[in-house]
């Protein structure tokens, strides 16, 4: 394992969480206990920044014989990786845990390149058109105007109000530009100093993403469930521990709350329908499921078609960032564009 980033405030990326968990999940498949893997993984890792780092890791694990306990402390790994390795040691399923981690951070990583190639381009698009233009506001309309000038003629009142109009057009792009660069910058900067998570749960309260957001807490949520129940643990453990895995705010407090009607006296299916996690047809679902003592694989199966619905949602989303930005950029430009060619159309208009 080759880890990137390792300090307390920095979390790993994606790619190496996936690679993380995916390891000492073979590891645990193999029967090699916890401690003799950890000692290995510290050993084939490459970046010394990171081999001390992990050392300490496998450290904790010898001293606390727990995976939650080390990652946990090690401060580079994700909230929802923590609380998940936590549940997976809870329920005894920490193998299945860890492999499900893997392919969620595998997706992860996955989406983060697709997001990264669909903005990139257009991105040195906007910037090398700005050079352009702005070299050709900057040092070619002042020669034509210049040489305009040396002619002995004057630019008609039309024609200096076109030039005006193409230059606040010009500046209105230049501004537009320059804001979107400097949006881009900061949130290269907060990610490089581990500020990721924070930005990724203020980007899940944006109007675009909350429903998003609500499918991602459900399908933790009933992942949870179906996880803690199959290992023989009680409702009310696993809603203890089930807030920890959701980062939607109202969600958490969603679960925390039909925690609170099961000890009022209420069911489970009564506190579900009044905390309307799920909607009226997954509602029914779980109350057949519970009536017939099958709540467990019911919830497997929602955790299946969250997902499903999670990976639908996202790939439609990056389908439409593309042609967004085009569309966008092209505003841009034609504003740059247009601030160059109504000048030098005056200019030339006048001295026609």
């Amino acid at each position: 394992m080759k880890a990137k980033q390792t300090s307390s405030r920095r979390m790993l990326p994606p790619d190496e969480i996936a690679s993380f968990c995916g390891q000492i999940s073979l590891i645990l498949q193999a029967g090699i206990p916890l401690y003799d893997g950890m000692e290995t993984l510290v050993e084939s890792c490459e970046d010394k920044e990171a081999k001390e780092a992990f050392k300490q890791l496998a450290a904790d694990v010898v001293e606390t014989g727990m995976l939650y306990e080390a990652v946990k402390n090690a401060g580079f790994f994700p909230k929802y990786m923590v609380n998940m390795i936590h549940i997976g040691e809870e329920s005894g399923k920490l193998d299945e845990v860890l492999r499900a981690l893997n392919a969620y951070y595998e997706r992860e990583a996955k989406i983060k390149k697709s997001i990264k190639s669909a903005i990139t381009y257009p991105i040195l698009l906007v910037v090398m058109m700005a050079a352009v233009i702005a070299l050709l506001v900057t040092n070619v309309l002042p020669i034509f105007e210049k040489v305009f000038n040396n002619m002995g003629t004057e630019i008609s009142n039309t024609g200096k109000s076109i030039m005006n109009a193409g230059m606040l057009v010009g500046n209105i792009a230049f501004v537009i530009t320059g804001i979107v660069l400097v949006l881009i910058l900061a949130i290269y900067i907060a990610n490089a100093l581990g500020y990721g998570e924070a930005l990724k749960r203020l980007s899940f309260k944006l109007p675009l993403l909350r429903g998003l957001s609500k499918k991602m807490s459900a399908g933790r949520f009933a992942s949870v469930l179906s996880m803690m129940i199959s290992s023989g643990y009680s409702l009310e453990k696993a809603l203890e521990l089930a807030p920890g895995i959701v980062t939607d705010v109202a969600a958490r407090d969603k679960i925390e709350k039909c925690g609170n009607l099961l000890k009022e006296g209420k069911s489970f299916t009564e506190a579900l329908e009044e905390i309307k996690m799920f909607d009226g047809m997954q509602n029914r679902m779980i109350n057949v499921g519970f009536k017939a003592g099958q709540l467990d694989a019911v919830m497997d199966k929602m955790t299946k078609i969250y997902e499903d619905e999670v990976d639908s949602s996202i790939e439609k989303l990056l389908s439409y960032i593309e042609p967004t930005l085009v569309a966008i950029l092209s505003i841009i430009i034609g504003g740059i564009l247009v601030s160059v060619m109504l000048p030098l159309t005056s200019i030339m208009s006048s001295i026609g």
